[in-house]
């Protein structure tokens, strides 16, 4: 009877034990289920708010010629903050990136911004006035050898900004009726940093 006694017992001890590792593995498998999906969840948020970013906050344009030189060169990577005149508008010396032409032809300029709506902006002498007053404070130290449309005075409609380049006497900007004032619905956003290259990164 003790033999059979002792043997039940130890047929139970191995049943509980079976059945324990059982659960045990069941609720390991839960556990590696939940945080499975909690790391899904977590690069799902990244992903999306990565996305969010690159889509409706910042973007990244590599600038093409020296019309911004010294402040940008050719092949500079810079950041634009897409969502900075949402609730603003573009500011005196702000650099802006703008496209004007959709297509496979456009892409972004990147220019200064020096007159705003409303001004009237005329260059004489080499010097700019706003209103009729000179400006100054510029970020660049040349004086102006091409006034183009400016030469008469360009007054700016409401929405509209009247651009430079840095580099004043090789670029390309508002003082040309080819590219002429920049309407606020081109504006991509405002340029913010430098990206590449690392030796010179930094805000801009």
């Amino acid at each position: 009877m003790r033999r059979r006694s002792g043997r039940r017992a130890y047929l139970r001890a191995n049943r509980n034990r079976l059945r324990h590792n059982r659960e045990k593995k069941e609720f390991n498998k839960r556990e590696f289920l939940r945080t499975l999906g909690s790391y899904a969840i977590s690069i799902l948020i990244v992903v999306i708010i990565a996305y969010s970013i690159v889509a409706f906050g910042a973007q990244t344009l590599r600038i093409v010629g020296q019309s911004m030189e010294p402040t940008l060169q050719n092949g500079d990577v810079v950041l634009v903050n897409k969502i900075g005149y949402v609730f603003g508008s573009p500011k005196r010396f702000d650099l802006i990136a703008f496209k004007q032409r959709e297509g496979d032809n456009g892409y972004y300029n990147v220019k200064r911004v020096i007159g705003l709506p409303g001004e009237t902006i005329t260059i004489q002498d080499g010097y700019i006035f706003i209103d009729g007053v000179v400006l100054t404070d510029l970020p660049f130290d040349e004086k102006i050898a091409t006034e183009g449309l400016a030469l008469e005075g360009v007054t700016l409609e409401k929405g509209e900004y009247f651009v430079l380049g840095d580099n004043v006497n090789n670029s390309e900007d508002s003082r040309f009726a080819n590219m002429g004032n920049i309407l606020e619905n081109e504006i991509l956003g405002k340029v913010v940093y430098r990206w590449l290259p690392k030796t010179t990164r930094g805000k801009l």
